[in-house]
């Protein structure tokens, strides 16, 4: 269950005749804290002299390890629609929750109404969504709206649906409830006057949701001497009752586990919940179960013979069936054990084994209670038995940012916390808020220090020291393996398909190292590659602070490698690598180090042939990487590259406000060669917003500025750009001079993707000037060469265009052939495609034409640079 909402407040213009729902409503609260149900299952624990136990082993409805809220389902179907009053709230909550946790979905408008949606629709349609009608009676009575919904669920009844009107009288309810006539003279009610822990109550109120009778009472199983009702394994394992549950790993655990199977052993990281799952799954399995709980670890690890008198005393308190000394002790500990276990081989048991080693000893103590026929074996342990195939390993991983959001929302809710569970999750560091031990940790500290406080500028060394458990156990490794490990946070999630694809060659002991790694749960498999917790990262970072530099560092050198050799395939494999490693570089800080493995020529290889993502996200952290060095010329030229690339993606806003920024650089303004670049970048997102009187100003400035440094590069950008603004105005002499102007000044040396671009609008521009034979010339040379030069970028425009030529020349096979030909290699930009389409199909579809479409033809000026 999350957070409940404050009060609502509803206008008094949508209240109608509400006859006070609004006031009603605006006073409604949360109330009480989380109770257990009472459970119908009984069994035996014997960790601490014998007890017995409810359980509860029906599970909530859960999807992806949350709770499923009726807020998300397009039309909510529920098992009950609880009709109370709000002064009630704080006992029907507790209430709701009971039943929540038995696995009923129930509406109750604090849980189920989003938060600016039509209340009063909601709760109607939820009523007739709902087979049957909870109306709450408490020491308030009925309230207005309470009594208009108990109304409209007995006329539901009455007119003939098969909708259950179920009266609950809540603890402290007056005996006047009971000569109520229009409330429960003709319906069976349950009775929780004395209190809501009345299992025969709860059992009733159950079952009348389900639409069935209660039965008989199940009999009580009888309590041992001085036995106790509660979970005994839990005192042993210091883990306390009522606490967040990790779901998913309960639910996996419980799934693995069979009667006479192989044992299953919850593994993961130091202070990372395993013994709080273990308990949880025991409290979902223990039903008709005796059960053992042991702590495997400290003493018994060093002396199993420790493990074997815990095992005695047990069956002597929970069988009376323990032996004595001289027949046990003069066997060899393993011997002394099968004797025990034995004794009982045929009883229903339950055996949990905490913090279990995983060396010989441990696999002995497993062995030995996984022979037994009937008999379910939970352990855990903070790696993965090695060369063991009688084992099913569950692991328990760090909390993900959901799971210690929720995590932080329990905690505040049980022990009210004056915290916001979403804006403190936000600035946690990530590895403290994955980590459950660290986290209840300063958790604890918020009761009396404000959480802002406490994260700057340094956490509490308490917090620090739960964070050390995991650094401990890094430390321990082998040198090989903490390379291999810093290896692993560099590659973090980086698919091994695109690694391979890349050329990029692991290498030996990565591999080796891999499968100690692994068992010890400091990496993980997901997705086809490899992720290392941030929780063992920053471990590894306080134990070795230069192992990932240094890992870093191999990384960019064999990568560099590769991409001045990649071809197009292996480039788009290698970018995929390139981005997440460049981004580990942002956060070591390792500037130098990115900045030399992102030249310039690898991002225009990367943009030229259309692999934008990568190209935006390598831009971005290449523009970390100059800031961090302090070099301000690549500071602006790196932001116009982003800049217009954004713009040409469809972000103009983002575009200027990266033009903008430049700007305020210092020394920006204070070169002419930077001034031309922000000249021709303000030029361009001019003319994407179709303002041409800027364009044409600003690319004034911008050919002026660059004639006087020589940029000859930069001349036929801009004048190509002058050229287009006269293409879309229909200007096609003007457009023309400006192409020929942009190609005398750029030469054969000039950059090929823009040189070909131009040659391909020049070729337009002749084509609707009546030369179509040296259009049709100019733009076939420039497919060519596109092609041959594998600049796809733009391919399709100069196929559109040549089409229209060839059309215009009388020759619609040849036209058809080009338009096909462009329908089938990417354009990036839309108007191009849609006439490339439009073309296609009426080719394909109607008679030929000797002329341009008009609205095909408005493709042609709108090239983007």
């Amino acid at each position: 269950m999350g957070d409940h909402a404050g009060p609502r407040r509803v206008p008094a213009s949508r209240c109608g005749g509400c006859a006070g729902r609004c006031r009603d409503q605006a006073r409604r609260r949360t109330g009480g804290a989380a109770g257990g149900a009472p459970g119908r299952g009984r069994g035996r624990c014997h960790a601490l002299p014998s007890v017995n136990v409810r359980t509860n082993v029906r599970t909530a409805h859960f999807s992806g390890g949350t709770v499923e809220s009726g807020a998300r389902r397009q039309k909510p179907t529920y098992d009950a629609f609880i009709s109370y009053n709000t002064k009630d709230g704080a006992v029907v909550h507790r209430l709701a929750e009971m039943l929540h946790e038995e696995g009923f979905h129930v509406f109750l408008d604090d849980w189920s109404l989003v938060a600016g949606e039509p209340w009063h629709e909601r709760q109607n349609e939820a009523l007739a969504n709902s087979p049957c009608c909870l109306a709450m009676w408490g020491p308030h009575g009925l309230g207005p709206w309470h009594n208009e919904e108990v109304r409209l669920a007995v006329e539901a009844r009455v007119s003939g649906r098969s909708m259950r009107v179920i009266p609950v009288l809540l603890p402290n309810s007056p005996d006047a409830a009971l000569e109520h006539p229009d409330f429960l003279d003709r319906y069976t009610y349950c009775d929780f006057r004395d209190g809501l822990d009345q299992p025969r109550s709860f059992t009733r109120l159950c079952a009348g949701i389900r639409g069935e009778a209660p039965g008989p009472p199940e009999p009580r199983a009888a309590t041992p001497p001085g036995g106790s009702t509660d979970a005994a394994y839990r005192s042993e394992f210091n883990t306390p009752a009522k606490g967040w549950r990790r779901s998913s790993v309960v639910t996996a655990a419980r799934a693995a586990a069979t009667p006479g199977g192989p044992p299953v052993v919850l593994c993961g990281l130091p202070g990372i919940g395993k013994t709080h799952a273990l308990c949880d799954t025991a409290d979902d399995l223990r039903a008709g179960r005796t059960v053992l709980a042991l702590s495997a670890g400290g003493t018994v690890a060093a002396e199993p013979r420790f493990l074997v008198d815990g095992v005695n005393d047990w069956l002597d308190r929970a069988f009376d069936r323990g032996l004595a000394g001289e027949d046990l002790y003069p066997r060899d500990w393993p011997d002394a054990l099968a004797a025990l276990l034995a004794c009982v081989a045929d009883e229903p048991l339950l055996v949990l084994l905490d913090n279990l080693g995983t060396d010989r000893v441990g696999r002995t103590i497993l062995s030995a209670f996984a022979g037994l026929r009937d008999c379910l074996v939970l352990a855990t342990a903070q790696e993965h038995f090695a060369d063991t195939t009688d084992v099913l390993h569950v692991v328990v991983p760090p909390m993900s940012h959901a799971e210690g959001t929720d995590f932080i929302a329990h905690v505040a809710r049980s022990t009210n916390l004056p915290v916001d569970p979403a804006e403190l999750a936000r600035q946690l560091p990530g590895d403290v808020l994955s980590h459950p031990l660290a986290l209840r940790t300063f958790l604890a500290h918020t009761a009396y220090v404000p959480a802002p406080l406490l994260i700057r500028p340094d956490l509490p060394s308490d917090v620090l020291s739960a964070r050390k458990l995991v650094a401990t156990a890094v430390a321990r490794l082998p040198a090989v393996h903490r390379k291999a490990l810093a290896y692993a946070a560099v590659l973090d999630r980086v698919p091994l398909a695109d690694l391979l694809s890349a050329g990029m060659a692991l290498p030996p002991w990565f591999t080796a190292s891999l499968t100690d790694l692994g068992p010890r749960c400091l990496v993980v498999q997901v997705a086809g590659g490899i992720e290392v917790p941030q929780l063992v990262t920053q471990a590894l970072d306080d134990v070795d602070p230069s192992a990932r530099r240094s890992a870093l560092h191999d990384i960019f050198a064999e990568l560099a490698d590769l991409a001045a050799e990649a071809e197009n395939e292996a480039l788009g494999a290698l970018a995929g690598v390139l981005a997440p490693v460049a981004l580990v570089s942002v956060e070591t800080d390792e500037w130098r180090a990115l900045r030399d493995a992102v030249p310039d020529r690898l991002l225009d290889r990367l943009n030229s042939r259309g692999f934008w993502k990568e190209y935006v996200l390598l831009t971005k952290a290449v523009i970390e990487a100059v800031d961090g060095l302090g070099d301000d010329a690549d500071r602006v030229r790196l932001r116009v590259r982003l800049s217009r690339k954004i713009a040409q993606l469809g972000d103009t806003r983002s575009a200027w406000q990266l033009a903008r920024e430049c700007e305020s650089i210092p020394g920006a303004l204070d070169s002419p060669g930077l001034r031309a670049e922000l000249a021709g970048q303000r030029a361009f997102l001019s003319y994407l917003q179709e303002d041409d009187r800027s364009t044409l100003h600003e690319l004034g400035v911008c050919v002026d500025l660059r004639t006087r440094t020589g940029d000859a590069a930069g001349l036929l950008i801009a004048h190509k750009l002058e050229g287009n603004v006269h293409l879309r105005r229909g200007r096609y002499q003007e457009a023309a001079e400006a192409y020929r102007t942009a190609l005398a000044v750029g030469g054969e040396t000039a950059d090929a993707r823009h040189r070909l671009d131009t040659e391909a609008s020049l070729g337009m521009c002749e084509a609707r000037l009546g030369s179509p034979s040296s259009a049709m010339r100019r733009l076939k040379g420039a497919v060519d060469e596109m092609r041959a030069l594998s600049l796809t970028i733009d391919l399709p425009r100069a196929l559109h265009g040549l089409a229209l030529v060839y059309e215009r020349l009388g020759l619609p096979a040849r036209a058809l052939e080009a338009v096909r030909q462009a329908a089938a290699t990417p354009a990036r930009d839309p108007a191009v495609r849609k006439a490339v389409d439009r073309m296609l199909w009426r080719l394909e579809n109607l008679r030929p034409v000797t002329r341009f479409a008009v609205d095909e033809g408005k493709a042609e000026g709108d090239p983007r640079c």
